[in-house]
């Protein structure tokens, strides 16, 4: 009776392990398939009406439509005339698809000029920001009113929250990864538990304050939006918000695990090993993984490169806080510490290929790695990841030498050079924060350029900027053979490439010469820009110029 007591138990048992781990899954594929869909960083690819016409009746609303669907934060739209007044009427809403923001208008708007302005947020996570201009019977000569970009608190918050996640993964994870793999001697105790339970409580506290604070930074309500919970209900709903409460689960489902690791049996550690690479994937699927058509490839990089870094951290903080005060100089301390640099190696080489899968997939062009934040950020992870092996290397090299005959290490040389090497590492976890807090060098590389077309027996000096894809401002300038301004009656013109038909374009005269006019790429390639230049008595001329929108 008891034997078949017994097995009733552990049938009851596994059936439960396998139930959770069927459960874990289900959820985890639930989790990739909201955050499958996303593309990398939303791109305006057109606005009605489109940003510099003037139009002849007053529109009852615009119409923004970005390359992906994006979320619209409260308050994130606003629409004002040329004299300070309010053109809106009512809030903002999203179009089917969530592709359109629509930002209805004030009927019988009068005469003038009008900006109208949109905070959305992508579904990478990143807020965009933008403005169109138009004129009813009038020229839209005022610039949209686009304050200058400030340093968000919450912004920050949120980089340092994602951070702790990071770290928190590290130390916990990693740690007794390593201690079961390396040193399961010294799995148990009081320090032991400090830096799991530590570990846990960074990457809880982290998620948690990303969840309250994704809302109000998106609609920039700052400090009041946290107290009224702005935006909750849609960061819930994001793939992002999602990421966030699966976490939380997967975390308080490992809270028995944590409590007495030693009574699990080996299917319950197989289930909290799962639980952790759980919870990689929602970290993975919450940031620049998703960002593309191959992130069936991308998230499964990302998760083995959190893996490897937290493999790395974590097992140097085993070392210095657990293994090498305990080392007494016996013979197995060489030993240890050459299996550790076999496991610290692996770790090395996963995260740099792992690394360079997923850096490739930022960088486009080449150039923009030294062209844009994304680009500098990542030479500087880079540059401090090598530090890092070298210390490594140079550490691992020393104390191997330096071994007494019997194997064994001296413990102050040991801590001290692991304990720098560890330190490097922490700065990668900072670098690497903030890192995936900017957008990919690819949705951002896009330098002004400049170009030329002639125009009879003159010139026209074209510049475009940015030449991502997206909003530009197209400026032209005419200039004799000498060098001395020309200055048309009248400048016109279009833009498109093969698949894209010509886009009119409305060119404004500035006060001091050259003619500049709104326009927007919605696709990467080559463009060609068509001039048409009346030059008075001197006759009517059509030229053209070709160039490169990144994207």
């Amino acid at each position: 009776m008891t034997s078949r007591a017994r097995m009733v138990r552990g049938g009851g048992r596994r059936a439960s392990l396998a139930s959770a781990a069927a459960v874990a899954v289900l959820v985890l594929w639930q989790l990739l398939a909201v955050a499958a869909p996303a593309s990398a960083h939303a791109v305006l690819v057109s606005s009605d009406p489109q940003d510099g016409s003037r139009v002849t009746s007053a529109p009852t609303r615009v119409t923004f439509t970005f390359d992906e669907a994006v979320q619209l934060p409260t308050d994130g739209t606003a629409a004002v005339s040329d004299k300070g007044g309010a053109a809106g009427r009512g809030a903002a809403m999203l179009g089917p698809g969530g592709h359109e923001v629509i930002v209805p208008l004030r009927a019988d708007l009068p005469d003038g000029a009008y900006t109208v302005s949109y905070r959305v947020v992508s579904a990478d996570g990143h807020i965009v920001t933008g403005a169109i201009r138009f004129g009813v019977n009038a020229d839209p000569t005022v610039a949209p009113d686009i304050a200058p970009a400030t340093v968000d608190p919450l912004q920050v918050i949120a980089g340092v929250a994602q951070g702790a996640v990071y770290l928190g993964v590290s130390i916990a994870g990693g740690t007794v990864l390593a201690l079961l793999v390396l040193w399961p001697r010294t799995r148990q105790g009081r320090t032991a538990a400090t830096l799991r339970w530590s570990g846990w409580v960074l990457v809880a506290c982290g998620t948690l304050v990303r969840l309250f604070i994704a809302g109000p930074a998106a609609a920039g309500s700052g400090w009041p939006g946290i107290v009224r919970l702005d935006g909750f209900a849609t960061t819930l709903h994001e793939a992002g918000g999602v990421a966030g409460l699966v976490r939380v689960a997967l975390l308080l489902a490992l809270v028995p695990w944590m409590t007495r690791p030693r009574r699990g049996a080996r299917g319950q550690r197989a289930l909290a090993a799962a639980l952790t690479v759980g919870v990689l994937v929602t970290i993975a699927v919450d940031g620049h993984a998703v960002g593309a058509s191959d992130w069936w490839l991308a998230v499964p990089a990302t998760v083995v490169h959190l893996a490897a870094m937290s493999m790395w951290i974590g097992g140097l903080c085993a070392l210095v806080t657990l293994v090498l005060p305990t080392i007494s100089g016996a013979a197995p301390d060489l030993t240890s510490m050459r299996r550790w640099s076999r496991v610290a190696f692996s770790s090395v080489a996963a995260l740099i290929i792992s690394g360079e899968y997923l850096a490739w997939r930022q960088i486009d062009p080449v150039e923009s790695i030294t062209a844009t934040a994304y680009g500098v950020t990542l030479l500087v992870k880079l540059a401090v990841v090598a530090v890092a092996l070298v210390l490594a290397v140079i550490s691992h090299r020393r104390l191997i030498r330096r071994a007494a005959p019997d194997g064994s290490i001296e413990r102050r040389r040991a801590k001290r050079l692991v304990g720098i090497e560890a330190a490097a590492t922490i700065v990668v976890v900072i670098v690497t924060t903030l890192l995936v807090s900017l957008p990919p060098a690819r949705t951002t590389y896009g330098p002004e350029t400049t170009v030329t077309a002639p125009v009879g027996t003159a010139s026209a000096v074209i510049t475009i900027d940015p030449t991502h894809t997206g909003p530009q401002r197209i400026s032209v300038r005419l200039e004799s053979a000498s060098g001395a301004d020309v200055e048309p009656k009248a400048v016109s013109g279009t833009i498109g490439t093969d698949s894209v038909s010509g886009v009119s374009l409305t060119f404004t005269r500035h006060s001091s010469g050259g003619w500049t006019s709104a326009a927007i790429a919605p696709i990467a390639g080559t463009w060609t820009l068509q001039l048409t230049v009346d030059l008075g008595d001197a006759g009517t001329y059509a030229t053209s110029a070709r160039y490169q929108v990144w994207g």
